[in-house]
């Protein structure tokens, strides 16, 4: 398994975002609303992309998989954050559809958007 670097280290190239380490470990909802304001506009990078689809395979979720070319979804960056944190068990049970449950935002810390990469780049007719 993962430590706990790794793990954000992970994160932090699927999203190419930096995380708030606190957030990571502490709340993980704060942590998904947090990013679903860093990544607006931007679409997941083709590491994420790709592991998004194998994530939608393994979870039987396709729609974690759909439109890899627009805007990250709450539900993706949801369940990324649950896969790589080991947050709750799809295997046990519960209704893993559901979004991690996310209290009030704080302030973004200085900083947030890393390298934020989007799959235009790589999509000349997206543009």
């Amino acid at each position: 398994m993962f430590e706990e670097p790794e793990k954000i280290e992970l994160a932090e190239d699927l999203f190419g975002s930096n995380l708030p380490v606190d957030l990571a470990f502490e709340n993980p909802g704060e942590l998904v609303n947090y990013l679903a304001l860093q990544l607006k506009g931007w679409g997941p990078n083709p590491v994420a992309a790709d592991f998004l689809k194998r994530l939608a395979r393994k979870r039987n979720r396709p729609a974690l998989a759909e439109g890899l070319h627009d805007s990250w979804r709450k539900e993706q960056i949801s369940a990324v954050i649950q896969e790589v944190f080991h947050i709750g068990d799809p295997g046990a049970g519960g209704d893993d559809d559901s979004v991690i449950p996310v209290r009030k935002p704080r302030s973004p810390k200085s900083g947030g958007r890393a390298v934020a990469q989007n799959l235009d780049e790589d999509n000349p007719s997206r543009r």
